[in-house]
């Protein structure tokens, strides 16, 4: 069972299912003192039957602690942070007594070059500015490698995996608008499509470097769309919040958003397979 590239996957109950400067996430003006304009840190996430997660942040609001609990489970994850205030150890520890941690390792360029925990050892090799060669050990497997090309805002464009490729696109603010997902035969497997809102997401703007990392342990052996929607911090990467996700030109997942007098996400609706759920996003106030 994976640990800390799983838990990323945030153990979803409500949901069956990098690179970027913070300053992308408004275009406010940072000195203005009214707080409509100041973004903002999510403290918590409450779903149904018990679900919710916490989150805390350091002085430098960063994100320190996140505590998630779910109907029998729960875990929390502490992050250190290296003098560069880049994320240096991942802590985990969940109900059931397993712990593990997961280090990172920079070059003098500020990038990840070595991640590693216990069922992981992976080596980054960064060929040009649009190349990123990996290799080494995945979910105890060994001897694997592949490739990401980039593009020049840095987002991952192919993603070159053992079985598969998968290829995607965005629009001009950055967010994911297209997945699709290819045999080598280059046979189309599925097409995924993502929309958006033109609103801050509240999430985006935490662990940009380790967005390389996030997209290795995410689709390395992609199956399905398992990144969106409750737990925010999953894959925080694009700047507006997701509206509807379609597979194949078929809508499966659509998210009704209510927003608060700062225009951030406050109540989120997500109807999904035929099934709805709600959950509240609670912010931090001074």
């Amino acid at each position: 069972m994976r640990i800390l590239s799983i838990l990323f996957l945030s153990l979803l109950l409500v949901n069956c299912s990098n690179d970027d400067d913070n300053s992308n996430n408004n275009n406010n003006d940072p000195i203005d003192p009214d707080p409509i304009v100041l973004p903002k840190l999510v403290a918590y996430e409450v779903g149904p039957n018990g679900t919710n997660v916490q989150y805390e942040y350091n002085d430098n609001e960063l994100l320190e602690v996140w505590t998630e609990t779910l109907p029998g489970f729960g875990f929390e994850i502490t992050t250190a942070y290296n003098d560069e205030l880049n994320p240096n150890v991942w802590y985990y520890i969940d109900s059931e007594g397993v712990s593990d941690q997961k280090g990172f390792f920079y070059d003098l360029q500020g990038r990840v070059f070595r991640y590693l925990d216990a069922q992981d050892d992976v080596t980054l090799i960064y060929d040009n500015d649009n190349v990123v060669l990996f290799e080494g050990m995945i979910d105890e497997v060994t001897d694997v490698s592949g490739s990401m090309n980039l593009n020049s805002q840095g987002k991952v464009i192919r993603f070159n995996a053992l079985n598969q490729y998968l290829t995607f696109d965005y629009d001009a603010s950055g967010n994911m608008t297209g997945l699709n997902q290819f045999d080598n035969n280059d046979e189309l497997i599925h097409a995924y499509t993502f929309s958006y809102d033109t609103k801050n997401n509240p999430f985006y703007g935490q662990y940009l470097a380790l967005y390389l990392v996030r997209t290795i342990d995410l689709f390395w052996d992609f199956t399905q769309v398992n990144f969106t929607g409750f737990s925010g911090y999953v894959y925080p990467y694009s700047p507006n919040n997701l509206t509807v996700i379609a597979k194949d030109g078929v809508t499966t997942t659509s998210y009704l958003i209510g927003y608060d007098n700062d225009d951030y996400p406050a109540a989120v609706s997500e109807v999904s397979s035929g099934n709805s759920y709600q959950y509240d996003i609670i912010y931090i106030t001074e």
